[in-house]
């Protein structure tokens, strides 16, 4: 059990340390910047799209992203 409280006190300590060092390693090169962001974007996509679906999963009612299968393209 004492092992378990530390690995999840570490995992908080790194978590709020972890800005600043993104900071830093961003903030060398402009190459370094543009791909961090990159995978910010991706990384918010991705979570999006992930909490999206689990939204309509739970039967809450959000709004058609597109045509859904009853409109006709006349």
């Amino acid at each position: 059990m004492n092992v378990f409280v530390d690995f999840i006190v570490r995992l908080l300590t790194d978590a709020i340390q972890m800005p600043g060092l993104l900071g830093e390693v961003a903030l060398r090169s402009p190459l370094s910047a543009v791909i961090v962001a990159t995978g910010t974007v991706f990384i918010l996509l991705s979570v999006g799209v992930l909490g999206y679906s689990a939204l309509g999963a739970l039967g809450i009612p959000l709004p058609n992203l597109g045509r859904g299968p009853g409109d006709r393209i006349e």
